[in-house]
């Protein structure tokens, strides 16, 4: 059995809340490693994974990426470099920044693939024709997807030096294919 077979039977076990997020996330990341000439089922499987404890925890943010983690995700194989990758998303709770492509693009889209998904299921074409504008003024409004941190939306410039209104169409263009 291939490591991504592994890890969506992992994740068929332990995803039930977050499991359309974590899909939606390892499309994503699947779609940027194409374009960037990366191994597509590596960047599929760690971000599938990115938040496998989430539903498990509780979503407790002080017991997301510890020990609840390496429990579940040691069920298959995981190198300790892919564990330090998966664990970079979320630099505030593991003291892990990112350090590589893969950790920097999933810092970049984590967040922001979460707000554009709640931002197209309140429009009747979802993704279609999304327009910045539009997506900045959603953004400006702090009780729209009010659980999502603004600062992080903008992870593009920070890791990939991309500048975010160029990053959020590009996103937002990925989700309406994937």
């Amino acid at each position: 059995m291939s490591l991504r077979e592994e890890a969506i039977k992992l994740a068929d076990k332990y995803l039930n809340d977050t499991r359309k997020h974590a899909e939606q996330v390892a499309k994503l990341m699947e779609y940027f490693a194409k374009k960037l000439g990366e191994d597509e089922d590596i960047w599929y499987v760690l971000w599938l994974l990115h938040d496998i404890d989430r539903d498990f925890v509780g979503k407790d943010p002080n017991r997301h990426l510890k020990e609840d983690f390496d429990k579940i995700v040691d069920e298959i194989w995981l190198s300790e470099e892919m564990k330090k990758q998966i664990r970079a998303h979320a630099s505030s709770l593991t003291g892990i920044e990112p350090f590589d492509l893969p950790s920097k693009y999933l810092a970049s889209v984590d967040e922001l693939s979460g707000f554009l998904n709640a931002y197209a299921l309140m429009r009747p074409e979802g993704f279609e024709g999304m327009k910045l504008k539009s997506i900045k003024k959603k953004i400006k409004d702090k009780s729209f997807a009010a659980w999502v941190d603004r600062e992080e939306l903008k992870n593009c410039e920070k890791y990939l030096d991309i500048s975010f209104d160029e990053f959020v169409i590009e996103v937002a263009q990925a989700m309406s294919q994937i």
